[in-house]
């Protein structure tokens, strides 16, 4: 449970991801908000480190997805989420936020700063 909603993914999100980067973003660019939320929540499972997934193959279109799902409408709780997946996993930089900044809703703006430029919030 996140921010007051509960998420959870089950073994055909799994698959999903498995299946390659056309699936995912089938979810993620759909129309269903608990689908999206459930996948970015699988996708966080693939992401860390810790669980030692490999996700070579659709790295890097993986990375411009989630950036796609940042800077196209959609609802704040998925784009929240997308958020901190590239912030807990990736670096910068991020081309297409870079780019389509403007488009992304006032209230993210100070994570989107963070995201763009990690190093300038350091003391």
């Amino acid at each position: 449970m996140e921010n007051g909603r509960f998420v959870t993914y089950t073994d055909k999100d799994r698959d999903i991801v498995r299946k390659g980067i056309c699936e995912i973003a089938k979810v993620l660019l759909g129309d269903d908000t608990q689908r999206k939320l459930s996948m970015l929540f699988c996708l966080d499972w693939f992401m860390d480190p810790y669980y030692q997934q490999d996700i070579s193959d659709i790295h890097d279109d993986l990375v411009l997805l989630l950036q796609t799902v940042i800077t196209e409408p959609n609802e704040d709780d998925v784009i929240e989420d997308a958020i901190e997946l590239l912030m807990s996993y990736e670096l910068p930089p991020f081309p297409l936020i870079e780019e389509k900044r403007n488009r992304i809703p006032l209230k993210f703006q100070d994570d989107i700063a963070y995201l763009l430029d990690p190093k300038s919030f350091e003391e």
